[in-house]
């Protein structure tokens, strides 16, 4: 199957830390063939504007709101023909998104 439109969606909350890394890991295993959503579940640092520094879309919860529903939200507001999940904290390792996209058919 071919993909048209590849989206990565992180559910953050409280990642100033960690945000900017994973943008730019995303972009390095994909390039600029995705779009990127951060969904700031409220947080109380500097998540937000270090999405959008890195090019990240970024919806932002007025309260927070938990995971789950930061994931619908993501889900809900996606673009993209395919969507990828991501935690900002790392866990997941951007280079295995080709991988695990290629098994779509």
């Amino acid at each position: 199957m071919e993909i048209n439109s590849l989206e990565i969606i992180i559910p953050a909350y409280n990642e100033e830390d960690n945000i900017a890394g994973v943008i730019q890991d995303i972009r390095k295993a994909l390039g600029d063939n995705c779009r990127i959503t951060v969904v700031d579940d409220a947080s109380q640092d500097k998540t937000a504007e270090i999405a959008k520094s890195e090019g990240a879309e970024v919806i932002r919860h007025p309260y927070r709101i938990g995971n789950g529903a930061s994931i619908k939200t993501g889900l809900r507001q996606a673009k993209a023909e395919v969507v990828v999940l991501m935690d900002a904290d790392s866990q997941h390792l951007p280079q295995d998104i080709p991988s695990l996209v290629s098994q779509i058919d």
